[in-house]
Parts: structure tokens; C-alpha cells; sequence
């Protein structure tokens, strides 16, 4: 079973401290693709894929992530 508030807490490391830990940058606004996104933290061994995240993104308590086009 996928742990949403595992998944979220390892993304807002990354997203907000830490993004060179899975080799991503973030651009002047503090946004990645999430193309991007989804391929690092898979290659950093966690499971993430569109829909899981769509998941996180709706259901994260703190609202800390969203998307943008």
C-alpha cells in the first residue's frame, strides 16, 4: 500500500529544501515539470507516477502543493 503522507513529506523536502537530493532544479519561481518530477524521485528509488501525485496535490491537509501551467 502507497503512503500518501510518506510520499508528501519526502516531496516537500525536495520541492521547498532540497531538490539537488533527486538531481532537479527548480526554475526562478520555485516550479519543476512534472514530467521532471515524476522521473527523479523514481530514479531516487520512490514510486510516483501522475496519478499519485494528482492525489497528494488534492488531498495534501496543508495545501502545500499545486500545479500551474
Amino acid at each position: 500500500m502507497i503512503n500518501l503522507k510518506s510520499i508528501s513529506k519526502f516531496l516537500s523536502l525536495i520541492l521547498r529544501h532540497e531538490p539537488e537530493r533527486i538531481n532537479i532544479t527548480l526554475d526562478e519561481a520555485g516550479w519543476v515539470e512534472v514530467k521532471i518530477l515524476i522521473e527523479a524521485v523514481n530514479q531516487a528509488g520512490k514510486q510516483l507516477d501522475e496519478e499519485l501525485l494528482r492525489e497528494v496535490v488534492e488531498t495534501n491537509d496543508k495545501q502545500r502543493f499545486t500545479y500551474s501551467d
